[in-house]
């Protein structure tokens, strides 16, 4: 048998099947593909299933990390026992697997629970909160409720995250454990020839003032809050450019809206890209209204990039890294305009945060050693058995 930190170079690596919707440049797959990349896939290897029927964005990587992807079929309700086949044909088949790490809430009772029928350790991991409670919400919640009585273990992006979907009993219980969102945290160092590079590209002068946000174009990530202070922003001729990199179900309304407010000049809206930390070099400050979050690794991102950021309060507040990230309520628009102008009037800010990053509980060389070690001691137990 191996130990904590190495095993028999004879000895393949321990396959762990991560279960998610599909690997695109969102915050739980972006998460995954930083321990992926950082992991010593010689003791640790990644594999994940999918419900996407199209190529993702990290498919390649994958592969040529040496992982596996599987396809299930989306849980439609009416396909259930479709559903539940094809797990339980999936693990039948694979044997090999010992560890499953579920990222998909709302069916993980379903195959976490079949997966420890056939003696895999079940883990769940909240990587949200609920937000408004409608009846979408009601419904994943009435699914995923038996969760936290089938899962052997418990992951959460926060406290919040955690508690919002397993109880607040879940505290007491000692299988549980918060997991950051870690980040390479030199890959996002504020970078002046990156800056002035993206500044060029986009037609952005050298000194003009950019706002910058990062998200999907959905409801929890606020896009008519964001609209609303740059509406009033621009009648406060302020002058300024709002950097917005996001996809998503709103962008034909965030685009109508632009346009019907005359803001084309002010507002850049450009698709996800994989130029990210470029990205947030060129920016000068960052604004983060979602309506909720479990954590937002995007404001991870920001800070470590040396940006000062403006939160919702409903944002938690393991996010704040730097005292320049600040926590405003949706309802008072003056407060997000009044402290987005003090902030651009201050003279120009140290962005170099890598030494102070390096040690912080979002680098991801230090959670990668964490989650090796802990995937090892669970599989160490569970091969006792």
């Amino acid at each position: 048998m191996m130990g904590l930190n190495k095993m028999n170079k004879n000895e393949p690596p321990i396959r762990v099947l991560h279960v998610v919707t599909a690997m695109n440049m969102a915050g739980t797959e972006v998460m995954l593909m930083n321990l992926h990349r950082c992991i010593n896939r010689d003791i640790i290897q990644f594999d994940y299933a999918v419900c996407s029927e199209e190529k993702c964005a990290f498919d390649d990587e994958i592969l040529a990390l040496g992982g596996k992807i599987y396809h299930y079929p989306k849980y439609k309700i009416i396909n259930h026992f479709k559903y539940v086949k094809w797990w339980n044909n999936f693990f039948r088949e694979h044997k090999n697997y010992r560890i499953i790490h579920g990222h998909v809430g709302s069916t993980a009772a379903i195959y976490l629970g079949l997966a420890k029928k056939y003696g895999y350790y079940a883990i769940a991991h909240s990587h949200n909160t609920y937000g408004n409670f409608n009846i979408r919400m009601f419904v994943y919640w009435l699914f995923s409720y038996r969760t936290r009585y089938i899962a052997d273990y418990f992951f959460g992006c926060s406290e919040d995250a955690l508690v919002s979907r397993f109880g607040r009993k879940i505290l007491s219980n000692s299988c549980h454990q918060i997991l950051p969102n870690a980040i390479d945290v030199s890959k996002f160092q504020f970078d002046e020839n990156k800056r002035m590079k993206i500044r060029t590209e986009l037609g952005i002068s050298k000194n003009e003032f950019v706002i910058g946000t990062i998200g999907r174009l959905t409801i929890q990530k606020n896009p008519e809050k964001i609209l609303s202070i740059i509406k009033n922003l621009y009648k406060r001729k302020i002058n300024f450019k709002l950097l917005w990199i996001g996809a998503g179900e709103l962008k034909t309304m965030i685009i109508n809206e632009i346009n019907r407010s005359n803001l084309n000049a002010n507002i850049i809206l450009i698709e996800s890209r994989d130029d990210i930390p470029d990205l947030l070099s060129a920016m000068d400050i960052f604004i983060f209204p979602s309506k909720w979050e479990g954590l937002g690794v995007a404001a991870i991102e920001a800070q470590v990039a040396g940006l000062p950021i403006i939160c919702s309060t409903v944002v938690p507040k393991e996010v704040r890294l730097a005292d320049d990230c600040y926590f405003l309520p949706l309802n008072d628009d003056n407060s997000w305009e009044n402290l987005i102008i003090k902030l651009s009037n201050r003279k120009k800010i140290n962005r170099s945060t890598l030494n102070r990053m390096k040690a912080s509980g979002y680098n991801v060389l230090i959670t990668a050693q964490k989650m090796t070690d802990f995937y090892l001691n669970k599989y160490k137990k569970i091969s006792a058995i």
